[in-house]
């Protein structure tokens, strides 16, 4: 039997979906599950990361997510894309994530997309409750962040580099924009909490991305450190030293599991929370350091 939809749009779940989300429903109520059951998702970029966020929105048992991709399956996605059968024959990664990803919980619809997102308009945007992208260009994230606000859907930002990863928020529209805290020019904007390494190695990661049209390979990896040395070097990093910076160089390689779960983990949670009205308005971005080895939100 299928879920019933009110006159308000709200989903009702049937005795077998309660069945199902039980734990979730003990955890946070039939009202906040049955939030997040009607909830419709865009989730750009099936990459390691993307897939830790589908398998997690699935499983929490969402109305609909649409997974949309418009690039081919490469040998580094065995890093830690773990939606795509080694012996799949789709060459594009949101049709050969399809069918694992639905395989997680009949309940849920699960559609590919294969067109860039920067084809779509505001129509397309605006048909979802939450957009998550991944693995996109800093003019990409821009221009997301300010279509997101103007039709008021739920923006996250995340992405994950080698060990290292962190994601955005704009969820109550009220925080700056995307690229108001990690600019596409060459400026250099301070966070309002000094000595914040994290912030500067995205800021360097986002802007090796911007000129080079891509993140940063194994294949070219020496060549691709001095770049990042280059324009850590370049920005004002307050009261820290460049050599602070050393340790992160060697893990800052493809998407690696253990951060993709961390993020991916961190995203789906926070996205579940803003879905049941739970979103916290006090940060808009969290980073994970390696080699801290821990995770931190903070408002910038």
């Amino acid at each position: 039997m299928d879920s019933e939809i009110t006159k308000n749009g709200d989903v009702q779940m049937t005795a077998e979906e309660r069945k199902v989300y039980d734990r979730q429903i003990r955890l946070w109520g039939y009202d906040g599950q049955n939030k997040i059951r009607a909830a419709k998702i865009l989730l750009i970029g099936m990459q390691g990361l993307g897939a830790e966020i589908a398998k997690n929105l699935i499983l929490s048992g969402i109305r609909s997510i649409t997974l949309k991709d418009h690039t081919d399956v490469s040998i580094l996605d065995r890093c830690s894309q773990f939606l795509i059968p080694r012996d799949s024959k789709e060459r594009n990664r949101a049709k050969a994530s399809l069918i694992a990803a639905q395989k997680l919980n009949p309940n849920v619809k699960v559609t590919a997309d294969t067109t860039p997102i920067e084809e779509n308009d505001l129509s397309f945007i605006s048909s979802f409750d939450v957009v998550i992208a991944t693995e996109c260009s800093q003019q990409t994230y821009k221009k997301l962040s300010e279509d997101c606000r103007k039709v008021k859907v739920k923006l996250f930002i995340a992405d994950v580099y080698g060990l290292f990863g962190y994601f955005f928020q704009d969820v109550h529209f009220s925080h700056s924009l995307y690229d108001c805290v990690f600019p596409t020019e060459q400026k250099n904007i301070a966070p309002k909490t000094k000595d914040m390494l994290p912030f500067y190695l995205t800021t360097a990661l986002l802007r090796f991305q911007c000129d080079s049209n891509r993140k940063p390979n194994p294949d070219t990896c020496e060549e691709d450190i001095e770049e990042l040395k280059t324009i850590i070097g370049s920005l004002d990093l307050g009261n820290l030293n460049v050599n602070a910076f050393e340790e992160y160089y060697n893990e800052l390689f493809c998407e690696l599991s253990p951060t993709t779960s961390i993020i991916g983990a961190m995203v789906v949670q926070t996205v579940s929370n803003t879905i049941m009205d739970r979103a916290v308005k006090k940060y808009n971005v969290f980073f994970y350091d390696h080699i801290e080895h821990e995770g931190k939100f903070h408002l910038l």
